[in-house]
């Protein structure tokens, strides 16, 4: 346990030590007009109808009750998965992470936002159903590599859309809004879906899981909404 919480205080320590080193930013007197741009730019973002509609997209895509924490103890207590093999579906997962990007990079690269996130929204709900098909250790390699890779195209596609949507002169504060908005969104998917397995679905995996991917599938409706600027 001591060597894990080092390994894991490594990285934090590294980026304290080499930020001084690797970034240099030149000092700049205090500019008024850009200022001023700067706060027309915030207000806009505050003002912007597109930008919430944005937010509650991101909102709902996030908030599917999640299933992850009940799905650890669905493995170790009923499939009876090791702790190894466990740690090593992570893994599997990790490396569907990396198919997506490549995936995005060779074919879907240049699709329009509007249909990447319609694929993403399909192919989150179809990555969150295949659960259900969770039996064994072979299938759970399988799903936990479509799952990762249906993750990847979809944290492209959201960040692709949150960057497209943010106003001029105030790209930082709202692309920094919407990331806090999905980020809550987690927390609060993580929470519902533990409460739902605990006080609803009677420590039963399968009603959470078909509730989190048909959560998913509602966030399509608001696909039309999104139109680019």
């Amino acid at each position: 346990m001591k060597a894990s919480a080092a390994i894991a205080a490594l990285a934090p320590i590294a980026v304290l030590l080499a930020t001084p080193l690797l970034l240099r930013e030149p000092r700049t007197a205090i500019d008024r007009r850009a200022f001023r741009q700067t706060l027309q730019g915030l207000l806009a973002a505050l003002k912007s109808r597109r930008l919430y509609l944005v937010a509650a997209f991101l909102f709902l895509y996030s908030f599917a009750p999640g299933f992850g924490t009940p799905l650890y103890y669905h493995m170790t207590d009923r499939l009876h998965f090791s702790q190894s093999y466990i740690g090593l579906l992570g893994s599997i997962a990790a490396a569907g992470w990396i198919v997506g990007a490549i995936l995005h990079r060779l074919l879907l690269r240049r699709v329009p936002i509007q249909s990447l996130l319609y694929l993403s929204v399909v192919l989150g709900t179809a990555s969150a159903a295949s659960f259900l098909l969770l039996t064994d250790e072979t299938s759970a390699a399988l799903v936990n590599f479509g799952f990762g890779v249906a993750s990847m195209i979809a944290t492209i596609a959201t960040l692709t859309l949150a960057a497209q949507h943010c106003p001029e002169g105030a790209e930082g504060f709202a692309f920094a809004g919407l990331m806090s908005v999905s980020n809550l969104a987690d927390i609060v998917s993580i929470n519902t879906g533990a409460w739902l397995y605990d006080n609803v679905f009677a420590n039963q995996l399968a009603p959470l899981i078909v509730v989190s991917a048909a959560t998913t599938a509602i966030a399509a409706l608001l696909v039309p909404l999104l139109r680019t600027p």
